[in-house]
């Protein structure tokens, strides 16, 4: 996937299919819903995590537990 940054705007959320959210723990977490002024978004689900999400997630947890390769250097044996 190629990684995009810009601006969300609340009056845009139906531009996004999914949303998630990452940390300093290098994990992604889903986003089921937005609620804004009353007015509630749900992106793929509020009880399911979409396809992109979990393909990501899959690929992430993949490389730290070295199931995966990592083909970018980022796991260090310690």
């Amino acid at each position: 996937m190629e990684a995009v940054e810009e601006d969300v705007y609340i009056d845009k959320l139906d531009d996004y299919a999914e949303a998630g959210a990452c940390g300093t723990a290098a994990v992604i977490s889903p986003i089921g819903s937005v609620t804004h002024k009353g007015k509630k978004h749900v992106f793929y689900s509020e009880t399911e995590v979409g396809p992109k999400t979990k393909a990501l997630y899959d690929r992430l947890t993949g490389i730290q537990f070295g199931d995966v390769e990592d083909i970018h250097g980022w796991v260090v044996e310690v």
